[in-house]
């Protein structure tokens, strides 16, 4: 019985070889496809949770400012998870949003990030749409060349409220639940990152950047490029206070 040569088994070896380089950029993509719309899926599952929220109470919970009274969606800043963090396996289950969302630890991961800006969630929320009414009539835009703003206002086909945060800038270290100031949208999923509107919708969107990933760069769309329009005005998304829950409802 004639067996394989040494030449033969070394072709074999070869083209099996070939294929998998091959098919290894393939299969990582492919991947990669599964965890973004995985990804997607749990911003769907918390815009859910948060209309459901609203459904009863008429309007979102609140973000960072709003911690002390236990009105933070994220529980990371309510005073019940502050008194006794140890208690709790994630700060979710002191958010007011518990019963709207199952599998609070998990569904604030993507896959791809798996949450190692924070060990908590991948996802935040804008921090001036806190108490917004989800029946809102305003409007959103974007700088869409941040480094020449002038003439590049884009508009959001409806209203974001959360935000896949960029992991560097700036969930990293960070971990207060809230968007803003200068931070950024990930662009971890083909240049784009997954984001929540209060219509209940989501998508992805690519977010404008510079060219280098770990450096802030004028390119990069931040927080300060948002605009919300209402009552003929525009108004910056940036930054809040104690006293703004629910101030894009009536916004002066």
């Amino acid at each position: 019985m004639s067996g394989f040569t040494l030449i033969e088994l070394l072709v074999v070896v070869s083209i099996i070889s070939l294929l998998i380089a091959i098919l290894m950029p393939s299969l990582r993509k492919a991947r990669e496809q599964v965890r973004a719309t995985v990804c997607l899926a749990n911003v769907r599952h918390v815009v859910l949770g948060f209309r459901l929220y609203a459904e009863d109470f008429g309007v979102i919970p609140g973000t960072y400012w709003q911690g002390p009274i236990d009105l933070d969606w994220s529980g990371r800043n309510n005073a019940t998870y502050l008194a006794d963090p140890d208690q709790y396996d994630h700060p979710m289950e002191t958010s007011v949003l518990r019963r709207y969302i199952s599998s609070v630890d998990a569904i604030f991961e993507c896959p791809t990030a798996k949450r190692d800006a924070n060990t908590f969630f991948d996802y935040t929320v804008i921090i001036r749409m806190a108490g917004a009414s989800p029946d809102l009539r305003w409007y959103m835009t974007y700088i869409g060349r941040p480094a020449r703003p002038a003439g590049s206002l884009r508009r959001f086909d409806a209203l974001p409220f959360l935000i896949e945060e960029d992991s560097v800038f700036y969930n990293q270290g960070v971990d207060d639940g809230s968007w803003a100031n200068n931070d950024q949208i990930t662009d971890r999923h083909n240049h784009g990152g997954n984001l929540g509107y209060l219509d209940g919708s989501a998508g992805r969107f690519i977010s404008p950047k510079g060219s280098q990933a770990n450096a802030e760069e004028p390119e990069d769309l931040t927080a300060h490029d948002l605009f919300l329009w209402a009552k003929g005005r525009h108004f910056d998304l940036a930054s809040s206070n104690a006293n703004e829950f629910g101030w894009v409802n009536d916004p002066e």
